[in-house]
């Protein structure tokens, strides 16, 4: 450790920018005695440095503390090719994730190229179970990205404390990861990474997919993955053993079933490899030598089973084809948990009318199940409410409440991505809470409005501002079927409007 008295530390962390004049004013004034001993407690406590700030300060290093936008606080993980900082943007003081190419791969530009494929690909995925890339560029010869800042932890350090979630704290991550892939893959970005450390978990119970660093762009020939083979997942493995072509989506995902079926288990069912070794891989692993989920000790319902298995089929001709088929399957299936009478039924009827839905996995055997059963009279079609809500607990509220009235609820926290469902697949009604959602969030409430005057129909909506945004109501649509309550609101409140919009009858 260098020697440097608090007065040079204050001074060179205000000359690069770390703190402020006053700050080191005030630090200077509070400290006991003056000692770089007694500074360095002040400017800690009171949080004008951190203490890895601190630390790179007392070793004289200049640079690292600043990349973009960016200040850094601290560091929070790293691997063999990069890592990861905790920092805050200055511009807002939103907290971020900033994502450092290591040192020793500067030279390589292979490995810059890799780099900087990542964060071209997470540029373009914008959904609510990936993490989001804001940026990216370089900074004293360091290559960074800043990204989307996911406070909880990967699912790998979750397993290892919980070692399984059982099956109904799993679906919605189950359900969330199946959708972002298919988001993905809609997009023509495939993952080729898919493993427990790159699936971060939020303390708010949301599963999002990240590091897209072996990304396949669409169109894109080069396979820079070869480049850098130290892997714990082994696409190639696969393919070669399936006879499956680089890059197939299909390999998205089985691996992306291995996921669920560790999730659920707490068993691996292939081991992680870390070498660049193919034969080593191909000797600890076959892919064809799997215990079936549904012998697990705790496997999960037999519907479920039968998609994930599905997903891990070796033989192409019997895996799922698109996730759009995978997500389709689960969703029935978590419909089947909440109203499973109903449901069947609807899924009975529909079967006969679309063959799409003669061939889901789960609709065949759902049905079949119910062939000899009979139905005085059909149940009433279900009414579909898309719920646009940042907050989980919020969330779980609405669900539990409307599905007890009989409606069908379909959950979304972000804005943008609510308007793109709307588009492909319009609800009955909306429920639209713009508190938390942020400014620009009632354009696209404004954007499902057009949409649906384009079609044809009314847009049933439901709208919640906070206590401050009640002069957000002028920029709303003017339509007689929107209600619009302001907080603090009660269920009961919700319950009667959205009768109102949608009655059941």
């Amino acid at each position: 450790m260098t020697e440097l008295d608090g007065e040079n530390l204050l001074e060179h962390s205000a000359m690069i920018g770390l703190i402020t004049r006053e700050q080191a004013h005030e630090a200077r004034c509070d400290a006991e005695d003056g000692s770089w001993e007694s500074i360095v407690r002040t400017v800690v406590r009171k949080g004008f440095l951190t203490s890895w700030q601190v630390e790179k300060l007392l070793k004289s290093e200049h640079s690292g503390f600043f990349f973009g936008d960016c200040k850094i606080l601290f560091h929070i993980a790293e691997g063999t090719f990069a890592r990861v900082y905790r920092g805050v943007r200055q511009k807002d003081g939103k907290p971020v994730a900033v994502k450092v190419l290591r040192q020793r791969f500067v030279s390589d530009p292979g490995a810059i190229e890799r780099f900087n494929k990542e964060a071209e690909a997470g540029l373009r995925l914008k959904h609510p179970n990936i993490v989001r890339i804001y940026d990216y560029g370089e900074e004293d010869k360091r290559h960074y990205m800043t990204m989307e800042y996911v406070e909880g932890s990967n699912l790998r350090e979750m397993l290892k404390i919980r070692q399984r979630i059982d099956q109904k704290a799993a679906l919605p991550l189950i359900i969330g990861l199946a959708r972002a892939l298919k988001y993905s893959l809609d997009l023509g970005v495939t993952h080729r990474d898919i493993k427990g450390t790159n699936i971060l978990i939020s303390s708010s119970g949301v599963a999002k997919l990240v590091d897209f660093g072996l990304a396949t762009i669409e169109g894109d020939e080069k396979r820079m993955a070869a480049a850098h083979g130290q892997r714990t997942v082994d696409y190639s493995a696969l393919e070669r053993t399936c006879g499956s072509p680089k890059g197939d989506p299909r390999s998205d995902i089985y691996f992306l079933g291995c996921v669920f079926y560790q999730m659920l288990t707490g068993q691996l069912p292939l081991p992680e490899v870390e070498t660049s070794d193919p034969l080593a891989k191909m000797l600890k692993r076959s892919f064809g030598a799997i215990k079936p989920l549904s012998e697990q000790r705790h496997s999960p319902d037999e519907e479920l089973c039968v998609i994930i298995e599905k997903m891990m089929k070796i033989d192409l001709k019997a895996r799922y084809q698109t996730m759009d088929d995978v997500v389709h399957d689960l969703e029935l299936f978590d419909a089947h948990l909440k109203m499973p009478v109903e449901d069947a039924w609807f899924l009975k009827k529909k079967k006969q009318q679309d063959e799409h839905d003669a061939e889901s996995i789960f609709a065949t055997r759902r049905v079949e199940e119910l062939e000899e059963e009979d139905f005085d009279e059909p149940p009433k079609p279900m009414k579909n409410i898309l719920c646009v809500e940042a907050q989980p607990e919020i969330q779980e509220a609405f669900r539990k409440t409307l599905s007890s009235m009989g409606y069908r609820v379909f959950l979304v926290r972000d804005a943008e991505v609510a308007a793109e469902r709307f588009r492909e697949d319009p609800p009955h009604g909306v429920i639209f809470d713009a508190d938390g959602l942020g400014p620009e969030a009632l354009s696209w409430l404004t954007d499902m409005h057009e949409k649906a005057r384009e079609d044809g129909f009314e847009l049933n909506a439901l709208v919640l501002l906070g206590p401050r945004q009640h002069a957000l109501k002028e920029n709303l649509p003017s339509d007689d079927r929107f209600i619009v309550l302001g907080k603090p609101i009660k269920m009961k409140q919700v319950q009667d409007a959205i009768a109102q919009l949608v009655p059941l009858s």
